[in-house]
């Protein structure tokens, strides 16, 4: 399916032209972006079948968080907001945890997650007796790994992977393993990748996970592809910046969108004819911007915030707000 963005509007910009204390540097709206993008390989026959829907019916809205996990009042604040739009379910990009959050074994992850979202989780050992709304049917969170699940959460990864059950139980994964995976959410399909150096299949785009992408995002049966992980491909950032080795081909393969975090700003870039998001603002120290990478079309690092999509089978749209709930920026997706 071949995609269109729409016309994108930005809710800072538009104040910044009106109020004069304003800092211009907050957001950043360079000229619009391509109208046209990469058309999506033809399904391939190589892979038997892709999965289908989760029990749960399809999902019209979801959030996206990333880099939150530090137990303090900007990640409370994040979750706030997000848990002010009730999605279906939530997206995370990485860095799940964070020491400053305390915890011991895969209570660090009840520390960090559950204590904010554990609505939307399932079969977690110790959110479940903590949880005044209580657990989720069917999982609805859906996290990578990010480099500070090594460092912090020790041992790592098992305490990842041993606090989260993904993608959930009766939700069909063809990976095999919980460090990476893929499941589908309504005309969703997301990929989630492990683009930490310790992952064993590897990170480079000849890599056994990467062919695993490579293969089930060409038999993708979803009118949309996402893929998501925790190192940014690009990033305007000054801490991180770009992650070179993660430039893989999204586009030619079958991607739609490519989601990332470890950087702590929030950024919309457009290359090869598809769009990336940087979303690195769920609660910890915020970063800064250098000169912007090729293709950004705008860059945040004023507050905390979080994205929210609204998916149809023809259109989704990412809509970013800071927690004071002031949109930063929208950016919608045609298919046609």
């Amino acid at each position: 399916m071949r995609r269109r963005p729409a016309a994108a509007g930005v809710g800072l910009a538009a104040l910044c032209l009106m109020l004069p204390a304003c800092a211009p540097a907050s957001v950043t709206q360079p000229p619009a972006a391509p109208t046209t993008v990469a058309t999506a390989p033809a399904p391939s026959t190589s892979v038997a079948s892709t999965p289908a829907s989760s029990p749960r019916a399809a999902a019209t809205t979801f959030a996206i968080i990333g880099d939150y996990g530090r137990g303090d009042a900007n990640e409370a604040a994040v979750a706030k907001l997000v848990a002010s739009w009730d999605p279906a379910f939530i997206v995370a990009v990485g860095d799940d945890y964070y020491s400053p959050a305390g915890g011991t074994g895969t209570g660090r992850y009840d520390e960090s997650t559950g204590a904010y979202y554990c609505r939307w989780l399932k079969d977690v050992t110790t959110t479940g007796q903590r949880c005044p709304s209580g657990q989720a049917p069917v999982n609805a969170f859906f996290p990578a790994m990010g480099n500070h699940d090594y460092s912090d959460a020790t041992p790592a990864p098992q305490s990842y992977l041993t606090y989260f059950r993904l993608p959930g139980a009766g939700i069909p994964n063809s990976s095999g393993n919980e460090r990476y995976y893929d499941f589908v959410e309504g005309p969703v399909h997301f990929f989630v990748l492990n683009s930490n150096p310790e992952e064993p299949d590897g990170t480079s785009s000849t890599s056994p996970q990467a062919q695993w992408l490579k293969a089930h995002l060409a038999a993708s049966a979803s009118p949309w592809n996402i893929v998501y992980d925790h190192h940014p491909p690009y990033s305007s950032d000054t801490t991180h910046g770009s992650t070179a080795e993660l430039r893989w081909p999204f586009a030619a393969w079958g991607a739609d969108a490519v989601l990332s975090g470890h950087s702590h700003t929030y950024e919309r870039i457009m290359k090869d004819g598809i769009v990336y998001f940087v979303n690195g603002l769920g609660g910890a120290p915020r970063y800064a911007f250098g000169a912007p990478v090729a293709g950004s079309r705008v860059r945040y690092d004023a507050d905390w915030g979080a994205q929210r999509v609204t998916v149809t089978p023809t259109t989704m749209t990412f809509a970013f707000s800071n927690i004071a709930g002031t949109l930063v920026d929208t950016f919608t997706l045609s298919g046609g």
